[in-house]
């Protein structure tokens, strides 16, 4: 779901391994900076068209299950990992991922500003939301408030 250099939140996993070094192979999607891309050959794209920068790392589990019973455990359905080993490459592959992204993040935030209502606009924004993983169908005030809350979370990194 989530990803830096320091780790990766993990959605629907169906056991958490008791181990110190999961072993995960994670695929990034080698988005275009969508600020250098046209308006139409952004709404052409879509996500499962992207090449995909495949990279391997060891990951501990950082999430805290105190006071969960077992029970409970089990319906926990997002894993914060810490990356425990990773090589250079998958390392510069992440920050390279990231620092895209964050441009991305920007160019939606600037279409929330500049829609004004013009149909063809808001098309875009809802496609490009969908591209960086956003539910496109929710209400444009509160999608806009989930990307700059991700936003300012990579602002902190």
């Amino acid at each position: 779901m989530n990803i830096s250099e320091g780790g990766v939140l993990l959605e629907n996993l169906p056991s958490v391994p008791e181990i110190n070094a999961i072993p995960l192979m994670l695929c990034l999607p080698q988005f275009p900076e969508f600020h250098s891309v046209s308006a139409a050959r952004l709404n052409e794209i879509e996500v499962d068209d992207l090449e995909g920068r495949i990279i391997r790392v060891k990951a501990r589990t950082v999430r805290q299950f105190e006071g969960l019973s077992e029970i409970d455990q089990i319906f926990v359905t997002r894993i914060g990992c810490e990356f425990v080993l990773a090589s250079d490459e998958a390392k510069a592959a992440i920050k390279s991922y990231v620092s895209n992204f964050a441009k991305n993040t920007i160019f939606l935030l600037n279409l929330f500003e500049s829609h004004a209502n013009d149909e063809s606009r808001i098309k875009l924004l809802r496609h490009v939301a969908k591209l960086l993983g956003y539910d496109q169908d929710q209400k444009l005030a509160i999608l806009r408030q989930k990307v700059l809350h991700d936003y300012q979370s990579l602002e902190s990194l």
